[in-house]
């Protein structure tokens, strides 16, 4: 039996009164939108505007929410490798990490080569299914061009679903994507397909930025996905309470979804819950706390069950600097909490260290090993009268193996195996020179960007797309 989803931390009743109370807030409290063709568009549809504020009654925002699919096709430059969100546990890209860690330790600011060889583990990790995004925003180009030439490395490098970077500060920066990929892959696919999607991040409590409009505005307009991901602290951006934390987030992920809605009916909306916990010691915010991992999974839970859309998360984090023991109990701390919960697409589960400020090709090629024996783990048991083996069981002498049985033999790559853990004999690693876990993963990196193809793409595909970029004015 498959376990994910089966991790609730709110009984049915309380997830109603969360939803109230998210309501509650929206529609007596209100939102404030600094864009005012959004506030004409809340005005149209009926909501009351004061000034900026938005005041969304509850009868539109469940009308809204029962435009947005509980699923849909993002689909990948390699129709192979498109995906269904909303179906099972998927992995994309950290994005807003500061800094590169490299396997010496060294802390530095991150190159477009660190970005497109992050692209290239992205691609070669079994267990990663999206790429893109921003796990880091490199330094050594233009600030005017530089979503574009990332989206540029991350089509070179992969050909999985590819989403849009995180520095779209103007409406013109993002018709720039569509554009560039409208030259990579046509208007037909650009106009016929969801492909990518934006993260908008209101901020909390209670407002959502120019940026953050535009970002909802131009997307649904294309009738591409939008994120919204409301990012509250507990004591901090919000009250200190866990469930009012929740209550906030809900509902300011409530705002984006009817403003997507109403621009663009039936277009996808993915809710996150990023909300984090205030670590009052220091007044900052603590993306590893398990009372984090708590209030992630409280959102993911309104979000796939309460209101039967795909859950994303920021999880999978941790605050240790570096690749150590404290990284990966809070990683799978985490990870494994909201995969129960049943959470469909996450961010940040590879690769993040130092509170989301620090990104590594090594944690990332780890991470897609826990991210694989996470998923093993939520999918249980198989349970039927093969696996019920009555047939060995009853057949066998006492004080024999099973080794050469033939159940043994047909099955025995049915199982979970590790990529980079080390599960050989004390004498073998000795033998070996007594190699760790970030070694072998350093191992690994050096090998995916060894074979790496130096880019995907048809030569006059790329060269139309380098063109585009170079003809923009920086």
């Amino acid at each position: 039996m498959n376990v994910a989803g089966q991790l609730r931390v709110l009984t049915d009743d309380q997830m109603q009164v969360v939803h109230d109370k998210a309501c509650q807030l929206l529609e007596q409290k209100g939102i404030v939108f600094e864009s005012e063709d959004c506030l004409q568009i809340f005005k149209q549809h009926g909501c009351k505007v004061e000034g900026q504020t938005v005041f969304i009654p509850k009868n539109i925002v469940e009308q809204s929410l029962s435009l947005v699919p509980g699923s849909f096709k993002l689909t990948a430059p390699n129709p192979a490798r498109s995906v269904t969100v909303g179906e099972g546990i998927l992995i994309h890209p950290a994005g807003g990490e500061v800094f590169i860690l490299d396997y010496n330790g060294h802390r530095r600011s991150p190159t477009l080569k660190d970005f497109s060889d992050m692209q290239k583990i992205y691609q070669a990790c079994e267990n990663v299914d999206i790429a893109g995004f921003a796990p880091f925003s490199p330094h050594d180009v233009p600030q005017r061009t530089k979503s574009l030439w990332t989206t540029l490395e991350s089509l070179k490098a992969s050909d999985k679903p590819i989403l849009s970077p995180m520095e779209l500060e103007t409406i013109q920066k993002k018709e720039e994507i569509f554009k560039l990929f409208e030259i990579g892959f046509g208007k037909d696919w650009v106009q016929n397909n969801y492909f990518t999607w934006h993260a908008v991040c209101p901020n909390s409590p209670y407002f959502y930025s120019e940026f953050a409009c535009d970002g909802i505005l131009v997307y649904a307009q294309h009738n591409q996905p939008i994120c919204i991901v409301s990012a509250p602290m507990s004591g901090i951006t919000s009250p200190i309470f866990l469930l009012s934390t929740l209550i906030l987030t809900i509902a300011e992920d409530l705002a984006g979804l009817v403003l997507a809605q109403l621009i663009k009916p039936g277009v996808p909306v993915v809710l996150s819950a990023s909300l984090t916990y205030g670590y009052m010691r220091t007044a900052s915010w603590e993306c590893a706390s398990p009372d984090t991992a708590l209030m992630l999974a409280a959102s993911v839970q309104m979000v796939k069950h309460f209101y039967k859309l795909p859950a994303r998360s920021q999880t999978g984090v941790t605050s240790s600097k570096t690749i150590d023991y404290q990284a990966g109990m809070e990683t799978m701390q985490s990870f494994l909490y909201t995969a129960l919960a049943g959470v469909n697409l996450t961010s940040q589960t590879v690769g993040s260290l130092a509170n989301l400020l620090t990104c590594s090709l090594e944690k990332t090629v780890l991470d897609d090993e826990l991210v694989g024996r996470v998923r093993h783990l939520v999918q249980g048991l198989t349970f039927n009268e093969e696996q019920l083996g009555m047939d060995d069981l009853l057949n066998a002498e006492p004080n024999t193996d099973f080794l050469t049985s033939e159940s043994t033999v047909n099955h025995f790559r049915d199982y979970w195996e590790p990529t980079v853990s080390d599960w050989r004999s004390i004498d073998e690693w000795e033998a070996d020179g007594q190699r760790n876990v970030v070694d072998n993963a350093h191992d690994r990196v050096e090998h995916i960007l060894g074979s790496a193809a130096p880019s995907l793409l048809d030569p006059e595909q790329e060269k139309a797309m380098v063109d585009y970029i170079n003809s923009i004015a920086i």
